[in-house]
């Protein structure tokens, strides 16, 4: 009975330890900046332009607050004619970290998405709440990778899902999932922050895009003030805006 029960208290114990230091990371990971992107993410010779921040491309994508509303806080990353097809685009991971994410939703048109956190593996096979994560919409993921798996930066991910039927994009998100998801204008809202990759590249990265031609990362952003006082239009009631072809929603590349 004495040994029963003394392996039930250092059973209480280790959980209690372990508990203790997942709760603590968990806090660290609030506080700690986003992760800088320090590799390329795709191959830029076969991207015709990219959407920019805050565009009024595809459906809403906001915070759960709503401190932003009626717009796209995700860049897609629109492929040249030639190379819309499936195995042909290259998907990079942006940094070393660990896969944290990987789903399908077909009948939402979703091929499959990748999500990759920091260098924390006590997350990598938990939802990443409250974890900045690099996430990619649209791809076929390397069949090897599991929830887990950790990644090299620069290291091949997967490709591009695309084909004449689904489209010819794929998007990248930078932001933070909520515990819950959230409906906002007819989307389901999953993220408690959104930030652009743009501004978490580091110099040697973001020199590619200035020699594809886009000179300045303000050029590839729409600000919150400028948004705000021109709102995107939604086709009936959300979550898709208005079809038409905005140039300035977009960043030509060379």
């Amino acid at each position: 009975m004495r040994v029963r029960r003394k392996i039930v208290i250092s059973i209480v114990i280790l959980l209690f330890v372990l508990g203790s230091l997942a709760v603590a990371s968990f806090i660290s990971a609030q506080i700690e900046p986003p992760p800088l992107i320090v590799a390329n993410f795709t191959d830029l010779n076969k991207i015709e332009k990219i959407s920019k921040y805050r565009s009024c491309q595809g459906h809403v994508t906001v915070p759960q607050d709503e401190r932003e509303t009626k717009r796209n806080m995700k860049h897609y990353f629109w492929v040249k004619p030639e190379y819309n097809k499936s195995n042909t685009v290259e998907i990079y991971s942006p940094f070393e970290g660990y896969v944290t994410v990987l789903r399908t939703e077909p009948e939402q048109n979703l091929e499959g998405e990748i999500g990759i956190i920091p260098d924390r593996k006590i997350f990598s096979i938990m939802p990443p709440i409250g974890v900045w994560m690099f996430s990619v919409q649209h791809i076929d993921v390397k069949k090897d990778l599991k929830l887990g798996s950790k990644v090299s930066a620069g290291e091949l991910i997967g490709y591009a899902a695309l084909s004449e039927k689904r489209g010819n994009s794929f998007d990248i998100v930078y932001g933070k999932f909520a515990l819950m998801p959230k409906r906002i204008d007819n989307w389901t809202a999953p993220f408690t922050g959104l930030y652009t990759v743009f501004n978490h590249m580091s110099e040697a990265v973001f020199t590619r895009y200035q020699q594809k031609g886009i000179k300045s990362k303000e050029e590839i952003i729409i600000s919150k003030e400028e948004r705000d006082q021109s709102p995107c239009q939604y086709k009936d009631a959300g979550p898709y805006f208005a079809p038409g072809e905005n140039i300035d929603d977009w960043a030509e590349l060379y």
